[in-house]
């Protein structure tokens, strides 16, 4: 009973939100086609950056499913997604649905709708049962349809990605609209790479900022860090370093590795921040934790000892 009223506990609070880290390139003039969860949560392509006097720059990059990959820590009360926990918990959630599946279903088919969204994502990851799609859509619509805030933006997700379904932008555009009208912190992102990207919308810099933001004002990692390129670069917002650094502190705090990088990278130019080799170091360590090889490579050459 306990672990029934802790799986509750958990499922009643799971929004998408924690991504892992392996990184990939895209053109701001193309559509990625692994985009949002459960396949990953890009950040935005943004234009290059003018070379640096420590001759780097910033890459975009897309955060795809790297089982090896640190992920965001839970924290107690906390929105958690299903595809959050990979590694380093003493009991992770994959391990708590695979040990519990019979219960779940149990609870999904007696119409409780936080386990129908959890059992869709059992089927979505493959967790105590196989991974079958279809299924997974069948039982975020159940609890979608008794408004289970974060299956909009699951359902919106295998739309995008043509998982279990015909892979259609407009429809999942009006999915993750409908998960952002409620407040969905991972729906708002999503909805702004849509506006970002032109999918099923038509492209809107100003829109796909403001939904990034209004994320970010929820305490989506990846907006923040989102929103500190965007100030970097002055894409959509004016330029501005402090708010850079304040959004990609934030963001590299949650263990973002993108953030950690570009943070990294900027105390070691002094860019924005006094500059610390010692911090800088830290952060790009952290990085190159987190499964970014351009972390690796910045240690490579600038500490090499």
């Amino acid at each position: 009973m306990k672990k029934l009223v802790f799986l509750t506990a958990i499922a009643a609070t799971m929004v998408a939100c924690g991504q892992k880290g392996n990184v990939e390139t895209q053109n701001q003039d193309t559509i990625p086609q692994k985009v949002f969860v459960p396949a990953g949560v890009p950040t935005a392509p943004v234009p290059s950056l003018e070379q640096m006097p420590i001759a780097t720059t910033f890459s975009p990059s897309e955060q795809g499913k790297d089982p090896n990959a640190p992920v965001l820590r839970f924290e107690e009360g906390k929105p958690l997604d299903l595809s959050q926990l990979s590694g380093g918990q003493k009991r992770t959630l994959e391990q708590v649905a695979t040990e519990m599946i019979d219960s779940i279903q149990k609870m999904a088919e007696s119409g409780n709708a936080d386990f129908q969204y959890f059992y869709g994502g059992c089927f979505n990851e493959g967790w105590g049962v196989e991974v079958d799609f279809v299924k997974a859509m069948k039982w975020y619509r159940k609890a979608a349809e008794k408004n289970q805030k974060f299956s909009y933006n699951a359902i919106g997700n295998l739309y995008r990605t043509g998982s279990g379904v015909k892979a259609d932008p407009n429809q999942a555009f009006d999915w993750f609209k409908k998960g952002a009208d409620v407040k969905d912190p991972q729906a708002m992102l999503n909805l702004g790479n849509c506006y970002y990207f032109g999918m099923g919308v038509e492209q809107d810099l100003n829109q796909a900022v403001k939904w990034w933001q209004d994320a970010a004002n929820n305490g989506n990692a990846f907006a923040e860090a989102q929103l500190g390129d965007c100030y970097f670069y002055g894409m959509g917002v004016e330029k501005n370093l402090d708010k850079a650094v304040e959004y990609l502190t934030k963001a590299a705090d949650k263990d973002v590795p993108g953030a950690q990088f570009r943070l990294g990278v900027l105390y070691y130019a002094g860019q924005g921040v006094e500059q610390d080799l010692v911090h800088s170091e830290l952060l790009l360590k952290k990085a190159r934790d987190g499964g970014m090889q351009e972390a690796q490579d910045f240690l490579d050459k600038q500490f090499k000892k």
